[in-house]
């Protein structure tokens, strides 16, 4: 693809060649392998190691936020309604049933407070995503851990045995994180109905706009329809959002009435803006969802190529096998320019690897066999 681009398309952006352009040549991105002349170090890796979106956000996005910026120094929700009333539209919810933050880890850690300070035990997957559980054990909240099946997906049989009356919250990612795993739509469905008779279950999709396995279903329609289901989105990863921070929340009237009672944060008027674009805009979502498949591509090749064990991707990470412990591959990563993600116990002899884009992954690719092929 051309680096070289005219100000007119930097300003339109609409096509998918505009949109591809745009996201190729920013230079905020300054940290991945399709920047020309961009040699990576070990102090200025390519970024593989945070689940980050490599193209950044939208045209639309940055354009929104940009016009934000003439009345950013009123009090108000600037697009806050326009928002909610998109997001609503999209999920089949009515706005009563949403509530935005700065992003969504601030509504896992809420739960993790609400629970520290109602009293109960939070039943959880191992390994999994970790905000909710770190803050609340952090506050006396006792925590039960059910380990991942022997297809590394989580185990809805084995969590619904482990269940205790004290349990209060049962927290499940899909898809997960580290392992790119989801569960199948129709037993998870049944689950959360099922056990939502006896406490809270929450479901962290943050990964949701990624996933193309038809055995997957969102459950936000479920929050609309029982009292204690919710589940969380975020706009940090598709969207490109990590460090504008923008979280999302669905659930029962009660609950989203006790999560704004509980949550100390919010969000601001650009993030609101720039999310209300964002979500809107399909065509550079499709196009983001092509290379996060462009790059999958390209580090399965270079697995298969190299008989390496690793999970199939629902998200824009895979979990591969290294037979040696994670800190050190990931050191190894690090010398030549690439940052990985951080060991997960009890899998530490597997490594995660984010996304990047497919000049990224190629780079990836070189490396991956310079050190473990050669």
């Amino acid at each position: 693809m051309s680096n070289d681009f005219s100000r007119r398309d930097w300003l339109k952006g609409t096509t998918a060649a505009g949109v591809a352009m745009l996201m190729g040549n920013s230079r905020a991105l300054a940290q991945n392998m399709a920047v020309p002349g961009f040699v990576p170090t070990r102090d200025n890796p390519v970024r593989l190691g945070t689940n980050e979106n490599p193209y950044g956000i939208s045209r639309a996005a940055r354009n929104a936020i940009v016009e934000m910026f003439d009345t950013a120094h009123h009090y108000g929700r600037g697009k806050y309604m326009e928002l909610i009333e998109t997001i609503a539209e999209m999920e089949g919810v009515t706005p009563q049933n949403l509530v935005f933050s700065g992003g969504s880890g601030e509504i896992l850690k809420t739960l993790g407070l609400i629970t520290a300070v109602e009293g109960g035990r939070i039943l959880t997957a191992e390994p999994t995503y970790h905000d909710l559980t770190r803050y609340a054990e952090r506050r006396g909240s006792p925590v039960t851990r059910v380990p991942v099946d022997e297809n590394m997906v989580i185990d809805l049989d084995a969590m619904r045995e482990a269940y205790t009356d004290d349990v209060s919250i049962i927290y499940l990612v899909n898809p997960n994180n580290p392992l790119p795993t989801i569960m199948h739509k129709d037993k998870l469905r049944q689950f959360c109905i099922d056990m939502s008779e006896k406490c809270l279950v929450f479901i962290d999709e943050a990964y949701h706009e990624y996933v193309e396995n038809p055995d997957y279903e969102t459950m936000v329609p479920l929050t609309a329809t029982h009292e204690n289901i919710v589940v969380a989105r975020t706009a940090s990863k598709i969207h490109g959002f990590a460090g504008v921070r923008l979280g999302i929340g669905y659930g029962s009237q009660a609950w989203i009435r006790k999560i704004r009672e509980y949550m100390t944060g919010g969000t601001n008027q650009l993030a609101v803006a720039g999310a209300a674009a964002s979500f809107k805009d399909m065509e550079t979502q499709n196009f983001l969802r092509r290379k996060n498949q462009e790059a999958l591509a390209i580090t399965y090749d270079v697995f298969d190529r190299n008989n390496v064990n690793y999970v199939k991707s629902n998200t824009n990470f895979v979990f591969f096998e290294t037979g040696i412990e994670a800190t050190e591959v990931r050191n190894m990563f690090r010398d030549k320019g690439i940052a990985i993600g951080r060991p997960f116990p009890p899998f530490t002899t597997w490594a995660r690897v984010s996304m990047g884009k497919p000049e990224d992954m190629e780079y990836f690719a070189k490396v991956y066999e310079e050190l473990f092929a050669s």
